[in-house]
C-alpha cells in the first residue's frame, strides 16, 4: 500500500464490487446540492485534508473505492475543488488481501467509531455553546447554529445539549 496526493480532476472513481454489494440495500441521506454553495474555499480546502480514499488502480486515471467516501462526493461538488488535491491510499489487488480491507474499512471501523459519532449533535451543540462563550474566536468564524443544521440535513432545535456530560477530559486537553 502508497499513500500519495493526487489531483481531483484527473481521476475517477467508482465502487470495488464487493463495496458495491455491501451497500446494495443501505438507505443514504443526500446532502441537498445547496450545502456545498455555503462551504468557504477554505473550508472545503481544510475537509479535503481530512480526507484518504481507500482504493484499488484500475488504470492511472481510474480506481475502485474500497469504503464510501461521502464527504468527497459532496466535496467534489464545488468548482474549486477540481485544481485541489486529495490523499489516495492505494492497494493493489494482487498483494494486499482486499476482503479484509474491505471488512476493516465498513465494517470495524464504524463499529469503533460508533461510540464516538452516536452523539455528533450533542457534541456540535456544546462546542458551538463554548466557541461563543469564547472570547478568543472572531464571531465571524463560528458557524451558526442554522448552518450547522443544515450541513447536518436536521433542524436547528435537533443541535441541542445533554443536561449530562458528553464526556470527561481529565487530559487537560491532551488528545
Amino acid at each position: 500500500m502508497k499513500t500519495k496526493q493526487r489531483l481531483i480532476n484527473s481521476f475517477t472513481l467508482e465502487y470495488h464490487p464487493l463495496v458495491a454489494r455491501l451497500l446494495r440495500e443501505e438507505i443514504t441521506v443526500q446532502s441537498p446540492p445547496c450545502v456545498i454553495d455555503h462551504l468557504h474555499e477554505h473550508e472545503i480546502h481544510i475537509l479535503l485534508k481530512t480526507i484518504t480514499l481507500h482504493v484499488i488502480p484500475v488504470t492511472q486515471e481510474h480506481y475502485l473505492l474500497l469504503t464510501p467516501a461521502p464527504l468527497f462526493v459532496l466535496l467534489r461538488q464545488h468548482p474549486s475543488v477540481q485544481s485541489q488535491k486529495v490523499s489516495i491510499c492505494e492497494y493493489q489487488q494482487s498483494a494486499d488481501n482486499i476482503e479484509q480491507i474491505i471488512t476493516t474499512l465498513m465494517l470495524t471501523l464504524p463499529a469503533l467509531q460508533y461510540n464516538y459519532h452516536s452523539s455528533t449533535l450533542k457534541t456540535l451543540a456544546c462546542r458551538l455553546n463554548i466557541a461563543k462563550s469564547n472570547t478568543v474566536l472572531p464571531t465571524n468564524l463560528i458557524p451558526k447554529k442554522s448552518q450547522l443544521a443544515l450541513f447536518s440535513g436536521v433542524s436547528p432545535s435537533a443541535i441541542r445539549s445533554d443536561t449530562k456530560k458528553l464526556a470527561i477530559n481529565d487530559d487537560n486537553g491532551k488528545a
